[in-house]
């Protein structure tokens, strides 16, 4: 028979030799596993899990000076992270904006420099991702809508001044401020609008489209003999001869505009709309 105060010796004796240890033991074990585990998916990277490292997405051989570089990243991560972890060569100051879901796009803060190759560079725990970038001659279009024309420099060298016609005021008076295109259409159909009102379009046919923002696109506007007033519901129209009843009387502006520009040539739009322009053209029927 053990004696009472015997048996509690030998209780604490066994934890403090044995199983206290042991815990001790088993305790670190789990909490290190468990980081582990969240940290690198059992020893395996969670980037590797994925396959999908940082990424920039392809883009044209030549853009603008305003072209936006898409990155598509792995899973979430913190826009001061990519600031990290990418360099352009030579350098170049830029901004690094959200996009979508794993999806940032990279802005020069103001334009990259023209006729130039930019490597640029991403370093993450996989390696790295490199693209390069080759711009253009410095292309610049400006639209002035007091005056309802359009600019279009190259090189800070002024090559062409033509007639638009941009949005009525106040309702559909074209935005101001600088756009760059982003999607180019040479045969769009078109439409928006409010369905059962004047105000409602559905065009086939629309020539040169070059979209700078949101639904606001420049384009060539057949329907249209007189520019040089506000006519349209917010796009920026040029004349054209495609579908155009009288084509030999006419200045392919429209063309001209769409062999000058490309994805990311800077639109810089100033100027005030006319207040006393007359409400949006119509648009022909099909």
């Amino acid at each position: 028979m053990v004696h009472p105060s015997r048996g509690g010796d030998v209780a604490n004796v066994l934890w403090h030799n044995y199983f206290k240890p042991v815990l001790f033991v088993a305790v670190i074990f789990v909490w290190a596993l468990t980081w582990s585990f969240m940290e690198y998916g059992f020893g395996i990277p969670v980037q590797a899990l994925s396959h999908q490292p940082i990424r920039f997405l392809p883009h044209p051989k030549r853009v603008g000076i305003l072209y936006p570089l898409l990155i598509k990243t792995h899973g979430a991560i913190s826009v001061s992270s990519l600031y990290h972890d990418i360099t352009l060569e030579p350098r170049e100051n830029f901004v690094i904006a959200p996009q979508g879901p794993h999806e940032f796009a990279l802005h020069p803060t103001r334009f990259w420099p023209d006729s130039t190759t930019i490597d640029c560079v991403i370093h993450d725990h996989q390696g790295t991702e490199q693209t390069v970038l080759h711009t253009d001659d410095g292309k610049v279009l400006r639209v002035d809508l007091t005056t309802q024309t359009m600019e279009a420099y190259e090189d800070e060298t002024l090559v062409r001044v033509m007639p638009v016609s941009t949005g009525t005021s106040p309702r559909w008076a074209t935005p101001t401020g600088t756009f760059y295109i982003f999607r180019r259409v040479l045969d769009d159909h078109m439409q928006g609008g409010e369905p059962g009102t004047k105000d409602y379009w559905d065009v086939h046919h629309v020539p040169y489209a070059q979209y700078i923002y949101r639904g606001i696109a420049i384009h060539g506007a057949w329907w249209n003999n007189h520019f040089g007033i506000p006519r349209s519901h917010g796009c920026i129209q040029l004349s054209t001869r495609i579908h155009n009843p009288h084509p030999q009387h006419v200045i392919d502006n429209a063309k001209w505009v769409w062999d000058f520009a490309d994805l990311g040539t800077p639109v810089i739009i100033f100027g005030q709309t006319p207040q006393n322009s007359s409400t949006p053209l119509s648009y022909p029927e099909e």
